[in-house]
């Protein structure tokens, strides 16, 4: 890559975007003049890239933390309540219960049948981490009688709602930082969250885990990765 080819990327990017990865004035050799300045296009724009081969070696564990959670969840909720759609009993808080309408209402405008499943479909990733809120132990509710149904295997010493949520709400900040194109190339922990998200799917199931380590590649290009963190 040339310094004409790096600024050409930067400006489709927006030139504001590799200002996370570096983007500064440099006298270093592969720069283009901008103005009175000489600016390092290069560097960033490559740090950028790396960034998006980590995110996308992620999607597989995501992508089936995502599902796998919500049919966790849905499943046995379900047979303990004994009715499909739970979600309309009246024990969801208020700001769930908006996000269940908004699904309906969603289907709705794209002449969707609105169904059982294809509401829990429609449900946010947000929607199923809320549902380890604390709000939601309490009887009447599911937890804790549903806590090893929901999660078969999660340990001893991590089966209470609140540690699994901690654990859960880890995850969604990765995901969303991966998902909406932010830098998690620069997270001096980005292998040790790996590690929490792969253990947090082996707690809903262990064929999933298998499944997911044999295809995903984050440890391969983690491990290939060239330089990660911004420049300082």
């Amino acid at each position: 890559m040339d310094a004409n080819a790096a600024h050409g990327i930067a400006v489709v990017l927006s030139e504001a975007r590799p200002i996370p990865y570096g983007l500064a004035t440099s006298s270093t050799p592969g720069i283009k003049e901008t103005g009175d300045i000489e600016v390092d296009w290069i560097g960033p724009v490559a740090r950028h890239g790396v960034n998006m081969v980590l995110c996308e070696s992620l999607y597989p564990t995501l992508h089936m933390i995502e599902v796998a959670l919500r049919n966790s969840v849905h499943n046995p909720f379900v047979v303990h309540f004994a009715i499909d759609s739970w979600f309309e009993m009246g024990w969801l808080s208020m700001g769930h219960a908006q996000l269940v309408q908004q699904a309906k209402d969603d289907l709705n405008r794209r002449n969707k049948a609105v169904t059982t499943d294809a509401v829990i479909a429609a449900l946010s990733f947000g929607f199923w981490c809320g549902m380890l809120h604390a709000q939601y132990e309490r009887p009447g509710c599911p937890w804790p009688v549903l806590l090893r149904k929901v999660f078969p295997r999660v340990p001893k010493n991590w089966a209470t709602r609140e540690k699994i949520r901690s654990r859960v709400e880890s995850v969604r900040w990765l995901r969303n930082r991966v998902f909406h194109h932010e830098p998690i190339a620069c997270l001096q922990d980005l292998h040790v969250q790996y590690r929490g998200m792969i253990e947090l799917l082996g707690w809903l199931s262990s064929d999933a885990r298998l499944h997911v380590e044999s295809l995903c590649r984050f440890r391969v290009v983690y491990d290939d990765r060239l330089c990660l963190c911004p420049a300082q």
